[in-house]
């Protein structure tokens, strides 16, 4: 992945910049401080777009900054440019991946956490959280994350994120405060009689924001240094079969009874777990909403759990496996310690992967009717992924507050339970063999 300063993103807008040529308007914005720049025109020739993306670049590489286009991998390719942004209705990521090579920059927008989910599958270089607030100048959008949408989508993202839509003066600060990497902007800096001027302030905002104690941009948030060390786990089990399979409701019912019977053993260590982990939380509001989220998330998995026992007549009179008991281990071990970051640590990927998981499969769900609908839909939930957000920044409170050498064990102790994660679904599929 190619690491960009998105911090203050300008989009062009031709009929907003009171008639000023394009490349006047760009140059006084780098100036200004815009870190990247992205062509966009709508109702131009091939020809005409070629022309003035030629005419941008060298203003843009003067001031080091990237060139981007906007859906046109054609004219990207023409011109040399430094990558594309794509949408949800635009040319497949893999597509304009294979066509510009893996040395250009690629950004896609998502519009919902459906579309974040897909997009953690892909190595795109960012995703543009969109569109976080209404605006003129892009009307045909999704209905509006919201800054706390935009914290959820923060967190949910394996990728550097942009907010889209509504940027200017009043709306950036919060919105790096609540740890978007950058902010696209169009008629804040396109429509300012300065453009030069408009940069500078918005990027004086966006440093003011960069301090704000509760922002975890200044250096990247262990959640997210985690989910990049662990997403070959993720990967091999959204390709396993038990996960496929499920997802299609094609699941050999003895494989999901097999499954199912050791998860009703390893959920009711695990919440048990969850409370010994809240007695170790020293803040008192965030004791309480562990605590909440906690018996919350146990009561609905156990309702769900005694629902699909009672369908399929599963037997949970079983003995844990060596793979539950394992995990089991590894969790208490880590809660035992008395350290709460490991603990923290250890006990995340239960509830992160299972939510990515669940968002992954309502995501490419099948139309047809699935007898696991149930175990999806409890944890791709709203609930199931707020309650997760939570604990996430509970994580990366702690880990902020750790030293390297306790930060790089809350990693070995989260990386040996995402394992497990996997190990579990393995030996729900094939049991005592080795596979």
């Amino acid at each position: 992945m190619k690491r960009s300063d998105l911090r203050l993103y300008l989009v062009t807008d031709r009929a907003l910049s009171l008639g000023r040529p394009i490349e006047e308007v760009v140059r006084e914005a780098v100036e200004g401080g815009a870190t990247m720049v992205q062509l966009r025109e709508k109702s131009i020739s091939t020809r005409e777009f070629v022309e003035l993306a030629l005419r941008l670049k060298p203003v843009c590489r003067a001031a080091g900054v990237p060139l981007i286009i906007n859906d046109r991998i054609d004219v990207a390719l023409a011109v040399d440019a430094d990558g594309v942004h794509i949408g949800q209705s635009d040319m497949p990521y893999e597509v304009a991946r294979r066509l510009l090579g893996s040395d250009k920059i690629i950004g896609l927008s998502v519009e919902n956490f459906a579309d974040l989910e897909v997009a953690g599958g892909l190595d795109v270089d960012y995703v543009g959280i969109s569109p976080v607030y209404g605006t003129p100048t892009k009307t045909d959008t999704a209905a509006p994350f919201g800054l706390e949408g935009l914290r959820k989508a923060v967190q949910m993202s394996a990728h550097p994120t942009v907010a889209i839509g509504g940027m200017n003066a009043s709306t950036v600060g919060e919105v790096i405060g609540a740890g978007a990497d950058g902010v696209a902007v169009v008629s804040a800096i396109c429509s300012a009689p300065s453009p030069r001027k408009a940069a500078e302030q918005l990027a004086a905002i966006i440093k003011q924001a960069d301090k704000k104690p509760n922002n975890t941009n200044t250096m990247e948030s262990w959640t997210k240094q985690v989910w990049e060390a662990s997403k070959p786990i993720y990967e091999r089990i959204i390709v396993h079969p038990f996960i496929t399979e499920l997802a299609a409701g094609t699941l050999a019912q003895e494989k999901f009874a097999r499954y199912l019977a050791q998860d009703e053993i390893y959920i009711k260590n695990y919440g048990e777990e969850m409370f010994l982990l809240a007695d170790m939380i020293p803040d008192k509001d965030m004791q309480t909403m562990f605590r909440a989220y906690a018996k919350e998330g146990m009561e609905a998995e156990g309702a769900m759990h005694q629902m699909l026992i009672d369908s399929f007549g599963i037997n949970t009179a079983v003995e844990p496996s060596e793979v539950t008991a394992g995990y089991m281990a590894h969790t208490r071990h880590h809660i035992n310690s008395g350290s709460l970051p490991l603990a923290m640590a250890a006990m995340l990927p239960c509830m992160w992967i299972y939510n990515e998981v669940g968002l992954y499969i309502y995501a490419h769900r099948n139309p047809n009717p699935n007898p696991y609908a149930e175990w999806v839909a409890t944890y791709a939930s709203e609930d199931f992924t707020e309650g997760t957000r939570r604990v996430l920044e509970l994580c990366d409170r702690l880990a902020a507050e750790a030293t390297e050498e306790q930060r790089k064990a809350m990693t070995e102790a989260y990386l040996i339970a995402a394992e497990y994660e996997w190990a579990f679904w393995n030996w729900g599929y094939y049991g005592d063999k080795k596979k």
